[in-house]
Order: C-alpha cells, then sequence, then structure tokens
C-alpha cells in the first residue's frame, strides 16, 4: 500500500520569519535609497551653478544683477531657485510658460512640475573670508555682484530641497563664487573652515544630512 504523502507547505511561524525578515531588509535598504536619490537630484544644482559661473566670467565689464544678463537660463524641471540678488524680482515657473522681467535677480523653482515646493526658497549663508582680490571688491556673504566696472567678483546661490520635506530642515544651499575663499558650512557643521575654489560650488548646507 502506497503511503500518503504529507501536504507540503509553509508553516505560519515561518511565513511570520520571512516577512519579518523583508520588513527588516526594507528599513534598512529605503534610507539609503532616499539618500542615493536625494544626492542624485543634487548633480542639478551644480550644473546650473557652473553654468552661472561660465557666463559670468564671459562678461568683459562689471554686469548687473539681471541674472539672465550672463545667458544663465536652466532648463525647466528645477528643484532649485537660482539667486544672484535678494529675489525681489524673480522670473516665475508656476505655469507652461515662465514669467520674468528684466528685472529678476532670480530665478524660481519650476512649481509647475512641483507644486508642493515653494517659489523661491531661503538660502543659507555662512561667513566667508575671501581673497585679497575679493576683499578688496567688498565682498560679503550675500548674493551679489561685488566691486567696480573693471574689477569686480559676484556670488550666486542655488537652494533646494532634496528629501521632500521643504519645510522642515534647512534648504540645501550651494554657492559659487569668482573668488577664493575659507567657509564653513552650516550643517552639517564641521567648525573648520574649508578652502573653497572659485567657480567651484560649495554646499553650504546639506539636505541629505540636515533632516
Amino acid at each position: 500500500m502506497t503511503p500518503r504523502r504529507q501536504p507540503s507547505g509553509f508553516t505560519l511561524i515561518e511565513l511570520m520569519i520571512v516577512v519579518a525578515i523583508i520588513g527588516i531588509l526594507a528599513a534598512i535598504a529605503i534610507p539609503s535609497f532616499n539618500r542615493f536619490q536625494a544626492r542624485a537630484r543634487q548633480s542639478e544644482v551644480n550644473v546650473n551653478l557652473k553654468s552661472l559661473f561660465t557666463g559670468m566670467r564671459t562678461q568683459q565689464r562689471m554686469p548687473t544683477e539681471q541674472i539672465r544678463a550672463s545667458g544663465f537660463s536652466p532648463e525647466r524641471g528645477n528643484r532649485y531657485s537660482y539667486h544672484l540678488g535678494d529675489c525681489s524680482s524673480y522670473e516665475v515657473r508656476d505655469t507652461l510658460d515662465a514669467v520674468y522681467s528684466n528685472s529678476d535677480n532670480c530665478i524660481g523653482v519650476d512649481t509647475f512640475k512641483f507644486p508642493h515646493l515653494p517659489n523661491i526658497f531661503t538660502h543659507v549663508e555662512t561667513p566667508v573670508q575671501w581673497n585679497a582680490k575679493g576683499s578688496n571688491n567688498s565682498m560679503g556673504s550675500s548674493p551679489g555682484i561685488y566691486g567696480t566696472a573693471g574689477n569686480w567678483d559676484f556670488l550666486a546661490y542655488g537652494a533646494g530641497d532634496v528629501d521632500n520635506s521643504p519645510t522642515l530642515d534647512y534648504s540645501d544651499s550651494w554657492f559659487i563664487s569668482s573668488a577664493d575663499g575659507l567657509a564653513s558650512p552650516v550643517c552639517p557643521a564641521s567648525g573648520l573652515p574649508e578652502a573653497v575654489s572659485a567657480g567651484e560650488p560649495f554646499n553650504v548646507s546639506n539636505d541629505v544630512s540636515c533632516d
């Protein structure tokens, strides 16, 4: 007589163990994936600030704070706002066609694509010890153009959100300048000044690390 085969399958305890293991792995993997995704988004501000720097350095004489005067116009879909002044006038990107004026000294976030983000982020500033040229042009830590017609420097910021919590933490803030200097990050704070080279974006506040 052929013996009866026992039904095969997982027990309830085995299934619970598998579910628990999957939950643990997800708890480990999801934050790492979110940080990776956030760092990838930061590439936008680096590319655009370098583009702004290149456009500004092609100017033979001191330009105005009109941010498009150097030909700078980042692609739509930007998560960052870009600041060359106090943003009293800025390009608004909340419709299919951007609304701008000749006096714009900032470019707003593309809120047509990202309606949950503000038009302009408040950038984070930190004191900077500028080199001799920057000091002679009375450079500060605010965005703008400093100096005289034949001898000038500029400081520009990009500020945005990359961790999808735009109101809960510092904005992800970067600056780029035409002068070398020493600056300390605000968040995460190191307490030690770092060398800042002209034309290289500097991360004042890192939204990936500062929640």
